[in-house]
């Protein structure tokens, strides 16, 4: 399901799998490759890294809901995160 998700999700952008991988800071595209090709699973941090990438949840990617706008508890908490981070550095200049 994942691998699925996010083949759809980068062919829907007409990325390469070398410009995914690239966008999330992997070092080898077989990187990314295997977690399209169900060879290797994402760790948490990753999973959360391909939902802001793709602009979807968690919980779709993985399977949970089939909206892809669905946004999930964790992707939620990741963008208060950036927002309050980048408050804090706004406050500082």
């Amino acid at each position: 399901m994942l691998g699925d998700r996010l083949k759809k999700e980068r062919e829907k952008r007409g990325w390469t799998k070398k410009y995914a991988a690239d966008r999330l800071g992997l070092k080898q595209m077989s990187t990314y490759a295997n977690y399209e090709y169900g060879l290797r699973d994402p760790d948490t941090e990753m999973l959360v890294k391909l939902a802001s990438l793709y602009e979807t949840s968690t919980d779709y990617l993985m399977g949970s809901v089939d909206d892809p706008q669905h946004r999930d508890a964790i992707s939620e908490l990741h963008e208060d995160i950036n927002i309050k981070t980048t408050e804090d550095i706004l406050k500082k200049i």
